[in-house]
């Protein structure tokens, strides 16, 4: 069964993916969680949450989706207990301390890698299998031949994005808000840099745009596809968005997995992607993103945020004078109605945006509104929010179908059974009256009036779909039957949340106190110094003897790897091949035999696929990718294969224990990696017109950033500053 899986960042986002037709809701508590600008839920009011869901069948995914650090573990345990306690359905965690204590701690837990720990090929997922991972949550770059090859190879059920905003970092590495404004992605805080004006310097010439905002995803046509490949939970994006987006996203994509379950193709059509559009859109979507082979021309260079659907221009603008207030004439076919969102346009250049009071059909194509914002005549005009359209979508009700069996005979008690079935799951509640039936005196009650006065859920959240009905002219109270279907419902209801639960999970206060008797042994850990050193600036290195270098080659062969090591003269024993953050499957049979070509013994991983490869005899360093900052994640990297770890370069100093070597480069990982091709942006070309520049400059505010290009059966591109 495809599972649609929609946000909720508080109780109406809640109830609406719900009403919708959601699955599966995800959702964050008030810490450890990748979205903490939502208002998000709190371990008060997590298990009428929980009960509401399950009640309706569907499931509840906490995101613990943050790095920790080792003073934060105590809250963790707590706020994972009063989950558990709730019945919630599983955790999605990115942090590998996390998943430690969190296995150790809670028998039977249920653990979802985050697409914030960057699974996005074979190796990753074989890791995270082995780290005792049941689902993992794959990054947006990952090409739908790896999406094959994980289902094919391991036991993981697959989570994938489908709808929404797309970062345009590769998942989890993302350091630019972290390191110019201290408010780190990997902590639920970042403040959206990407999303900013940069200017660009290549060949002496300038480009100026919303160089590193991306567009966002919409796989709708694809639906059938990724289910062939092997997805089977399908997730829109939008903690932080508005209920009537959720509404929107929830509602299109019902439809698309419900064709696609029933063999259908499902094809995104001009209305429902218009729909989609307006609810929320940044330009055109990206409607296959990264699954097939190339960089895809993510960037919406001319936008940063909502765009809608261009509907028409303005054609006049009255000035009232001194009440600071116009008249605007839009002319438009799109009928125009109270609390409609408007966004103007000069060319690309968003000008201004409003919601409308009264609209006023003015004849041949056009509406009028009075507003205190100042437009011009020509501007084009987009819609942002269709209030009649959301309204629509929010009416939207979900019931629980029951059939009901009734007895109302003489001499016998009043009995209503109420029968709930759903695939394997059946609960039934019965309940009786003290008092047996009497013969009715005057006008008897049919079956269809018995029927009918017990199939009056109410509010109950059910529908009554059948009701069988067994009597022979009794006399019934309007207010015994009522009575009696109260009683019933809400014993069903209980029943019906208890069955949807999952699993008993338990938690072992032992472990986890003997777990946080960790930290009292924490201190200061001396680290081993390294220099980075980069293949294409080896001109620039002065080698002393016995020192260790981090490699990071720009072209991942055995000849580069080998040329640098004869320039500099250094043996293999003094080198750690760094390993590239982002490897496709055709990018991993390049890695690999580079590596074994090249005679390379030491390997750093930055990514959850590189601790694999110490399963094929190479000593593995966990490095500055895997945002190591809590020595219960130390022992997990270690656990899975790491012989020594680089500290995260959010947190370098976090105390620890000495057991695990800690190293120190001096130079940090990229502050961003991109899978899309920047040149394409600031080009406009494609691969077989490769422009690249190895000068290429993105700048903001006096701030410079370096793009550097590393190549394997694919390229990627780093940015570092200057």
């Amino acid at each position: 069964m495809l599972e649609l899986l929609a946000p909720a960042g508080d109780t109406e986002a809640f109830d609406v993916a719900i009403e919708s037709g959601a699955d599966a809701v995800y959702l964050g508590l008030d810490n450890f969680n990748a979205r903490m600008k939502a208002q998000n839920f709190n371990c008060d009011n997590i298990a009428e949450i929980v009960s509401r869901a399950h009640f309706y069948g569907v499931k509840v995914y906490v995101t613990v989706n943050t790095i920790l650090q080792n003073d934060e573990f105590s809250d963790l345990i707590s706020l994972v207990k009063a989950a558990v306690d709730a019945k919630v359905d599983a955790f999605l965690v990115q942090d590998l301390g996390v998943c430690k204590v969190l296995k150790e701690c809670f028998e039977g837990i249920v653990l979802h890698a985050s697409t914030q720990l960057g699974v996005h090929n074979l190796l990753g997922a074989k890791v995270c299998e082995e780290a005792g991972f049941s689902r993992v949550v794959l990054s947006r770059e990952t090409k739908l031949e790896d999406i094959k090859a994980i289902k094919q190879n391991t036991n993981l059920e697959i989570e994938y994005f489908v709808q929404g905003a797309l970062c345009v970092a590769f998942s989890g590495n993302c350091y630019l808000s972290s390191k110019e404004q201290g408010a780190s992605g990997n902590r639920g805080l970042c403040k959206q840099l990407c999303r900013l004006p940069y200017r660009a310097e290549v060949g002496g010439k300038t480009y100026d745009g919303y160089l590193l905002s991306a567009r966002d995803l919409c796989l709708y046509s694809s639906i059938k596809q990724l289910a062939e490949a092997g997805v089977c939970s399908f997730k829109i994006e939008g903690r932080l968005r508005r209920k009537g987006y959720v509404a929107c996203a929830v509602q299109a994509y019902r439809k698309a997995i419900d064709e696609a379950e029933n063999g259908k193709n499902p094809v995104l059509d001009d209305k429902t992607k218009t729909m989609l559009k307006i609810a929320f859109s940044r330009g055109e979507y990206l409607e296959r993103a990264y699954l097939d082979d190339g960089t895809s021309k993510v960037i919406e260079k001319r936008f940063n945020n909502h765009t809608g659907i261009k509907i028409g221009v303005v054609r006049s603008v009255k000035d009232f004078g001194k009440d600071g207030l116009f008249e605007i004439t839009v002319a438009t076919k799109y009928p125009l109605e109270k609390d409609d969102g408007l966004k103007f346009f000069d060319g690309d250049k968003e000008k201004a945006s409003l919601g409308i009071g009264e609209a006023k059909p003015c004849g041949s194509g056009a509406y009028s509104f009075v507003t205190k914002t100042k437009v011009k005549v020509g501007w084009q005009v987009n819609l942002i929010l269709d209030a009649k359209a959301d309204d629509e979508l929010l009416r939207a009700k979900r019931y629980v179908p029951i059939k009901l069996e009734v007895e109302a005979m003489e001499g016998m008690p009043l009995a209503i059974k109420a029968i709930y079935e759903k695939g394997d799951c059946k609960c039934e509640a019965q309940k009786r009256t003290e008092q047996a039936l009497e013969k009715a005196k005057n006008a008897p009650m049919s079956a269809n009036d018995v029927a009918a006065a017990c199939s009056k859920a109410g509010d109950s959240g059910f529908c009554v779909t059948t009701c069988r009905v067994n009597t022979n002219g009794v006399f019934v109270a309007k207010s015994v039957v009522n009575a009696l279907r109260r009683e019933v419902l809400a014993e069903l209801k209980e029943k019906i949340i208890i069955a949807n639960a999952p699993e008993k999970v338990t938690f072992d206060k032992d472990k986890a106190d003997e777990l946080l008797c960790v930290l009292d042994g924490v201190k200061e850990v001396e680290a081993k110094q390294i220099r980075v050193v980069k293949s294409e600036k080896i001109k620039s290195v002065l080698v002393r003897a016995n020192e260790t270098f981090l490699l990071k080659p720009d072209v991942y062969s055995a000849q580069n790897i080998r040329r640098t090591l004869d320039l500099l003269d250094l043996s293999v024993d003094n080198v750690i091949l760094d390993l590239p953050i982002l490897a496709n499957g055709k990018d991993l049979k390049v890695l690999e035999k580079a590596v074994a070509e090249s005679g390379i013994k030491h390997l750093a991983s930055e990514n959850i696929y590189g601790l694999y490869f110490a399963k094929q005899g190479y000593e593995v360093i966990a490095g500055e990718g895997h945002n190591i900052a809590n020595v219960f994640a130390v022992r997990e990297a270690k656990a899975l294969g790491a012989s020594a770890y680089m500290p995260s370069c959010e947190y370098k100093d976090f105390p620890a224990c000495d057991d695990v070597d800690r190293i120190a480069p001096d130079e940090d990982i990229p502050l961003m990696t991109f899978a899309h091709c920047p040149y394409k942006t600031i080009f406009e070309c494609e691969c077989k017109d490769c422009a690249y520049k190895p000068d290429l400059v993105i700048e903001r505010e006096k701030r410079k950033y370096a793009v550097r290009r590393v190549r394997l059966a694919s390229c990627r591109f780093e940015l570092y500053p200057l």
